[in-house]
């Protein structure tokens, strides 16, 4: 199953990429305090590889590698008493640390 964002996700994504240029990037990236680390970051232009999905205004890349590790996940955008921020939610991860922001699988 593909990566799922949530319409508040792709809401906020459509937000940012209207007062920058550029496009967002979902990353995983090994590391982390428990294997594995959620990153969200920006990039000028895609890779040749990069998987693209689109929002109503813009794109978002993921590279390959990150999205096989993103299989069935659901990005969304959350505000709390912590702060408004993207999360990842991975229904295959075996843990994650206390934060949210690594995983293992």
């Amino acid at each position: 199953m593909p990566v799922m964002i949530t319409a508040r996700a792709r809401a906020q994504f459509d937000r940012l990429q209207s007062s920058k240029s550029g496009y967002p990037r979902i990353e995983i990236l090994a590391g982390g305090c428990n294997g594995f680390e959620k990153v969200f970051s920006w990039s000028d232009e895609p890779a040749d590889d990069d998987i693209v999905l689109s929002t109503a205004d813009g794109k978002i890349l993921i590279d390959p590698t990150s999205h096989d590790l993103l299989d069935n996940a659901i990005v969304d955008y959350v505000s709390d008493l912590a702060g408004s921020m993207f999360v990842i939610n991975i229904p295959e991860a075996a843990s994650t640390c206390g934060c949210g922001a690594s995983f293992s699988l």
